[in-house]
């Protein structure tokens, strides 16, 4: 218990800063470019010339990988026979059906979709989603969810669409159009 009042206070401070960078950000960012111009206007490096010395390095080391690049692709497609490039096609596709299959399962997987908690079966509601939701939703459209039961807590996923299906019959459940 003493863990989960440590969590939970440990929150409220990343809540405040948080908080305060959203009231604030407008002030914060401008403070921070006119930080930046006294800076340039008070500096005695000649910050221009060392720009331009790391955009030349970056751009040769990025064009000469990319011309090693071009000769590696080169080599490989030219020892690549026919049989190795249906090897990877056939490879390839399996992959890519395996994911279309393992994305339609938990499209239909009850236990993802039913918009209920987990825990307790009451309800929840939608809340703000973290950074690694947005990157499964490149995958599978996920949302994040809190149950609405102060001493159940749960927090997490719910696969779904991204127009808030409210979906709580599971899909396999459902009756069928003209049943």
């Amino acid at each position: 218990m003493s863990e989960l009042r440590f969590h939970h206070h440990h929150h409220r401070q990343e809540s405040r800063l948080r908080f305060f960078l959203r009231t604030y950000r407008f002030e914060v960012i401008w403070t921070i470019v006119v930080a930046l111009g006294v800076f340039l206007i008070l500096e005695r490096m000649n910050i221009r010339r060392t720009l331009f010395g790391w955009l030349r390095t970056a751009a040769a080391g990025a064009l000469h990988g990319a011309g090693h690049l071009g000769e590696v692709i080169a080599t490989f497609i030219s020892r690549t026979t026919f049989s190795d490039a249906v090897g990877y096609a056939l490879i390839l596709g399996a992959l890519a059906a395996i994911l279309w299959r393992l994305r339609w399962r938990a499209m239909r997987n009850p236990s993802l979709t039913q918009l209920r908690c987990p825990w307790c079966g009451g309800s929840i509601h939608r809340v703000h989603r973290h950074w690694i939701d947005h990157l499964i939703s490149l995958y599978i459209p996920v949302r994040r969810y809190r149950c609405t039961n102060n001493q159940c807590r749960w927090h997490g996923r719910r696969v779904g669409t991204s127009h808030g299906s409210t979906q709580t019959t599971p899909v396999s459940q459902r009756p069928r159009a003209g049943s």
